[in-house]
């Protein structure tokens, strides 16, 4: 088994990567925005 697979991560996988950042964001904003509202 090899450590590292590439030095470059490839625009495929840095697309990947920032997709699933910016649907985890979303996630836990509507999440606060939710317990927010709860809340108050």
């Amino acid at each position: 088994m090899k450590t590292l697979k590439k030095k470059r991560l490839g625009t495929l996988e840095v697309y990947v990567i920032f997709l699933s950042c910016i649907y985890a964001g979303f996630i836990g904003y509507k999440f606060l925005l939710n317990v927010l509202f709860t809340w108050n």
